[in-house]
């Protein structure tokens, strides 16, 4: 049922100010302060030509020699010069196969046109096929980076591109494709920087996000598309506090979506979705596993505060959870907190041809612990509510969507800007 709030008839113009004032007091997010522009690819310190074809090494049972020390040696010699290892097509030959390799300090990874870099079956035992664990590193080229979970079953669940602790790392133009789990996972550090990356990989591979983004402050993620078999960019906070966090012009296909959490125990602040486009299949026509498009989750097993965020402008389709505030999501691993949720903005959005039975949810954590939660310009085709409780909504422009429940109070607020014009692709 809905909150109703109860007080002597001399105190109601005293408790409507209060509640004006505290609508008013909406933070939108700002993101990246650093606002990075598109990256440029660093200088040749080293060219190491492609000596196998695609159709050589992208079976279950690739070639056991292959290019791992040689591409590792170029890179530990160009590491501190600030310029890159260009992989370069040689001919007919467009493919190197590779274990894991690892990206130092100030140097980088340049795969060219054309050209596609392969793990091979050893990387399975290990946590990942690429490894920055250092400062002024990046990935670049119009090339692609590809795990091979497509034709061969691994048995572990290496991520295909990390980083740790690593600062200023670029990634700018490249391919990533069919990883066995996460396609990039940016951990800890400072800076981070994601520009038109292509992610490809179906959204039936488990537990396969396209990017996460986990204990680190002043990320960018910009003009790329993203098709993968769980969140289409997740921030977290498993290792430290994740802050500053820009995710603009993107689209994600057949993923779980643009979430927040699950594990937010070390505090999310500061974090702007903008004008990015969700689509719960991807361009084949395979569903989502899970189609969420806004959604934040976690659970008191490693809840924490989420804080100052903000989706501006986003254009839904074919999803079936389109709105998800979820202080109960449940399967969450961590350190135990309390769930919070403080000024979550959801300004512009427009759905069409959702799926059978979509809903929204708006679910706080207890009395005590209330979702403060803004919604404006909103035009769902669906406004079915599912589970909302302990929430205090505010509300302008939202034809028709209507959060109650247990502990939920509806009030108004002044949402900036319109419903979005959205020029959907299918």
């Amino acid at each position: 049922m809905q909150r109703i709030l109860r007080a002597p008839a001399h105190t109601f113009a005293l408790a409507l100010l209060t509640l004006a004032a505290t609508a008013a007091a909406q933070t939108y997010a700002t993101g990246n302060p650093r606002n990075p522009s598109e990256p440029n690819t660093p200088g040749t310190c080293a060219t190491l030509d492609s000596q196998f074809t695609s159709s050589q090494v992208d079976v279950e049972d690739p070639p056991t020699s292959d290019d791992t020390s040689r591409i590792q040696d170029a890179l530990d010699s160009c590491e501190g010069t600030g310029e890159g290892v260009v992989l370069h097509i040689n001919g007919s030959d467009n493919a190197f196969l590779s274990g894991m390799l690892t990206i130092e300090n100030d140097e980088a990874l340049v795969i060219d046109s054309g050209v596609t870099l392969y793990g091979n079956n050893s990387y399975n035992s290990e946590s990942e096929l690429i490894y920055v664990p250092n400062s002024n590193t990046g990935i670049y080229g119009a090339g692609t980076i590809d795990g091979r979970a497509n034709v061969y079953s691994f048995s572990n669940t290496p991520r295909l591109v990390q980083t740790q602790g690593a600062s200023n790392f670029v990634i700018a133009n490249m391919t990533l494709q069919n990883a066995a789990h996460p396609n990039l996972y940016i951990q800890e550090g400072s800076g981070a920087t994601v520009w038109n990356v292509t992610i490809n990989t179906s959204p039936n591979q488990a537990n396969a996000d396209g990017i996460d983004i986990d204990s680190i402050s002043d990320v960018t993620v910009a003009n790329s598309n993203i098709t993968a078999g769980d969140d289409g960019i997740a921030v977290k906070t498993n290792e430290a506090a994740a802050s500053n966090i820009t995710v603009k012009d993107t689209n994600v296909y057949g993923t779980h979506g643009l979430s927040i959490g699950s594990q937010t125990f070390d505090g999310v602040t500061n974090v702007l979705f903008e004008n990015n486009y969700v689509y719960g299949k991807d361009s084949a026509g395979t569903a989502s596993t899970d189609a969420n498009a806004i959604n934040i989750k976690t659970d008191e097993d490693c809840g924490g505060l989420v804080k100052q965020v903000t989706y501006e402008n986003t254009c839904i389709e074919y999803a079936k959870h389109l709105i998800i505030v979820n202080a109960y999501y449940g399967s969450c691993s961590g350190t135990s907190g309390t769930p919070q949720f403080q000024d979550i903005i959801v300004n512009g959005v427009k759905s069409q041809s959702s799926v059978s039975g979509a809903y929204e949810t708006f679910a706080g954590y207890n009395s005590s612990n209330l979702a403060q939660v803004y919604l404006g310009n909103i035009d769902l085709d669906s406004n079915t509510q599912n589970g909302d409780e302990y929430t205090d909504a505010y509300l302008d422009n939202v034809n028709g969507l209507d959060p109650s429940g247990t502990d939920v109070s509806d009030s108004s607020w002044s949402a900036s800007g319109g419903v979005p014009s959205c020029s959907f692709q299918f």
